[in-house]
């Protein structure tokens, strides 16, 4: 290809990407918020108790209650240029144009959060060339990364009327509808499906993947659980049912854990008033995940806590055969968000843990994105999130769910640096 040949191609990119701002700029901008709010909910559910959770999750839900039920996180909207390949929600038309850029086509790249991207860039993940094709539709895996802590499996389909049958929307507007044709999906580890030994909370979730025609499985063993990792060599099948198509769509393969570099942490600090205790137990940095253990604990009855601590709760119930309605004071839900020292949050990747009551302690184990640089320091800090009486988020002018932050129980921890680490 002669100079002009590459000017040209570079021409029409750059054309391409400033048309690509402007769609993102009048698209996506709600995007995060409204991923912000499912991942929020999921910390309702995770907090409240038995009381809040009348219809707990099961290992026999269907897809879209399964995997767009549980907790999915997704990269606020990057900057344009080489910032744009880290947004968790790239378009199609974004997608193809960066097709003609060479080593740009992968899915942990194009979709993933920031360490899939690392593990991308850092040649991590391992390559699959593993496909299987039923009725002229062909599911592919391209890519697979286990960092010891979570599992993420890239899907991509390709065949049959790709123009309207989904495999997973990677955004639902009005012009596009949300619908798919993946009835059902699963992973089998060692010959046991993670459907079958779930807990209470369901780790294993779905999340867009580069365009409409891929995704990413991610799991985890819940690691409140008390039950064993993850082994660092295991069996995986991955198993798809499509709408349409009779057969299932099985593919097998041998996960190896990724070999990274890992620096644990366990400061062991703690922060309180006199209503709340925080806790920051241990950090795990990888490239690709970052694994907090924390606490949080009562220090007075529900009774002696602040107004701005809690919601007087709105419950209905059946007694003698008729319906009631009754209120309860409670303390809202307690979170966390995470920095480093210039000021970068990290994203909420999955969690679990245990609610806490005046008498026991709540262990809370979280998994967040990876730090774009080994931080000096790493600061926590703690805040309420307001609902309303019936349970509904409280939102600010912007349409993010409000935050009172609790400065009292904020917490730096320092951070050794070591600079033989990649």
């Amino acid at each position: 290809m002669n100079p002009s040949e590459y000017e040209n191609q570079e021409q029409k990119l750059d054309e391409k990407l400033q048309l690509e701002k402007e769609h993102l700029e009048a698209e996506m901008v709600v995007i995060p918020d409204l991923v912000r709010q499912r991942l929020d909910a999921f910390y309702a559910q995770m907090e409240s108790g038995p009381d809040l959770l009348p219809n707990r999750p099961t290992s026999h839900r269907s897809v879209k209650r399964f995997l767009r039920g549980t907790a999915i996180t997704a990269a606020s909207v990057a900057l344009i240029g080489v910032m744009i390949i880290g947004s968790a929600f790239v378009s199609p038309t974004m997608a193809e144009s960066l097709k003609e850029v060479p080593l740009v086509d992968s899915v942990f790249r194009l979709a993933g959060d920031l360490g899939l991207q690392t593990a991308d860039r850092k040649g991590l993940a391992t390559s699959m060339n593993l496909s299987v094709t039923h009725d002229d539709i062909t599911l592919k895996v391209p890519q697979i990364i286990f960092d010891g802590t979570r599992l993420v499996v890239a899907l991509e389909k390709s065949g049959g009327d790709s123009q309207h049958q989904f495999l997973y929307p990677a955004i639902p507007t009005q012009r596009q509808p949300e619908e798919d044709i993946l009835e059902k999906v699963d992973l089998s580890i060692n010959g046991t499906s993670v459907n079958s030994n779930s807990s209470a909370f369901n780790l294993m979730y779905g999340r867009p993947g580069k365009d409409n025609s891929s995704m990413l499985i991610a799991y985890m063993r819940d690691p409140a659980s008390g039950k064993a990792a993850l082994p660092d060599q295991f069996e995986l099948e991955i198993y798809a049912k499509l709408r349409g198509v009779a057969e299932p769509f099985r593919i097998q393969t041998t996960v190896h854990k990724t070999k990274i570099n890992n620096q644990i942490l366990q400061p062991q600090m703690g922060k309180s008033n006199p209503y709340l205790a925080f806790t920051a137990d241990k950090v795990e940095l990888t490239p690709i995940t970052t694994k907090i253990t924390t606490s949080f604990k009562m220090l007075t009855d529900i009774a002696h806590m602040p107004h701005e601590y809690t919601v007087e709760r709105e419950y209905n119930n059946i007694k003698d055969g008729q319906p009631i309605q009754y209120t309860k004071k409670e303390l809202d839900i307690l979170d966390y968000a995470v920095f480093d020292e210039q000021g970068r949050e990290l994203q909420l990747l999955s969690g679990s843990g245990v609610p806490f009551t005046k008498d026991r302690e709540g262990k809370m184990i979280t998994l967040f994105t990876p730090f774009v640089d080994t931080p000096q320091k790493i600061i926590f800090k703690p805040y309420i999130l307001p609902t309303q009486p019936g349970g509904s988020a409280l939102l600010d002018a912007n349409g993010n769910w409000t935050r009172h932050y609790i400065k009292e129980l904020e917490i730096t921890i320092d951070v050794p640096q070591n600079t033989n680490q990649p």
